[in-house]
């Protein structure tokens, strides 16, 4: 969190200066390296909060967001990253709290293309949303280069992120084992957001932008605040573009839908733990975001005029304009 951040930043600088004194005192030259380098950043309570109360038992812990953060890891892929794998080359952890780091802002933000693969989300008019969802993704992921933002995409091709292509087999499976490789791979990378892209599929009436959070999380307020930014700034991208839109809200994915009596929400915005498996059955444990996360809905793919919008790139290069703003508000980066 930007003030979470802040105060780590603070806090370095008190540290630094008690060293300094405690040093002035003693005079012993070898209890200043000691000193400048034994005291490591504060986490963000929202970080904290999400390893230590939404861990699955039995998973490794993810690599710490600064440690991440200092490697450069933009190019690694999903599937080192989420399997605890990570490229040669690759330091474990940072050396010291006052490393130099790769980028300008010093943030991670996660964009998740959604769908892949034979699994294409909404198709009408020409637009295929998983297609449509990857060149959004890298249209703001652009904007927030520019920004200084370390961006990671959780798929740089129309495949799955675990390049699971082909629907044979347990096709449920492997979509889970997509979106699970999405989640694990940001906490690797050390996202300060997770940001899922979409568009929406359903009733050609429907016109508009919704944004889904999640309540159950130990950061649900920070999720909320995500899904706002996210939401006002796809807007405001529309209307820069002279097409206004319907502003169709916040929701709450922590009851998506109803199985069998349960509630099941979006998977990559969920608590950790058991998941819902065939039959309404349990299904395998789920490690979740360790960061605030939010599915952002861009416009209806069944609605013609909502499809035309998303056709043009003039407009889609304003909304994800406005897309990136969002996020640049949320984490108080200069635009």
């Amino acid at each position: 969190m930007p003030v979470a951040r802040s105060t780590r930043r603070v806090a370095l600088a008190v540290l630094g200066l008690l060293a300094s004194l405690a040093l002035a005192a003693c005079g012993s030259s070898a209890a200043t390296t000691s000193a400048s380098t034994s005291a490591p950043p504060a986490a963000s309570s929202a970080t904290a909060a999400a390893s230590t109360g939404s861990a699955t038992a039995g998973t490794a812990a993810p690599a710490s967001a600064e440690g991440a953060r200092a490697t450069g890891t933009a190019n690694a892929t999903p599937q080192a990253l989420a399997t605890g794998s990570p490229r040669a080359g690759i330091a474990p952890q940072r050396t010291s709290p006052l490393a130099p780091r790769a980028n300008r802002s010093g943030f991670v933000v996660a964009l998740d293309p959604g769908h892949g693969g034979d699994e294409s989300g909404a198709a009408a008019y020409g637009i295929v949303e998983r297609d449509s969802n990857l060149d959004m993704a890298q249209r703001v992921g652009e904007y927030l280069k520019a920004a200084g933002v370390q961006v990671y995409l959780t798929r740089e091709d129309n495949g799955r992120a675990t390049g699971l292509v082909t629907g044979s087999g347990d096709n449920r499976n492997a979509t889970r084992n997509d979106l699970q490789t999405r989640v694990s791979a940001a906490n690797r990378m050390g996202a300060d957001v997770f940001v899922s892209l979409h568009s929406n599929g359903g009733d050609p009436s429907l016109r508009g932008v919704e944004v889904y959070y999640e309540s159950r999380r130990p950061f649900a307020d920070e999720n909320y605040r995500l899904a706002q930014n996210l939401l006002d700034g796809a807007l405001r991208g529309l209307a820069n573009a002279g097409h206004p839109s319907n502003n169709r809200g916040i929701i709450d994915a922590a009851c998506w839908r109803n199985f069998n009596g349960r509630c099941v929400g979006l998977f990559v915005l969920s608590p950790g733990g058991e998941t819902t498996g065939p039959n309404g059955q349990p299904g395998p444990s789920k490690e979740a975001t360790n960061m605030p996360a939010a599915l952002l809905e861009t416009l209806f793919i069944s609605s013609p005029e909502d499809a035309a919008l998303l056709a043009d790139p003039a407009v889609r290069s304003s909304v994800a304009k406005g897309i990136a703003d969002g996020i640049l508000r949320y984490l108080g980066v200069p635009a």
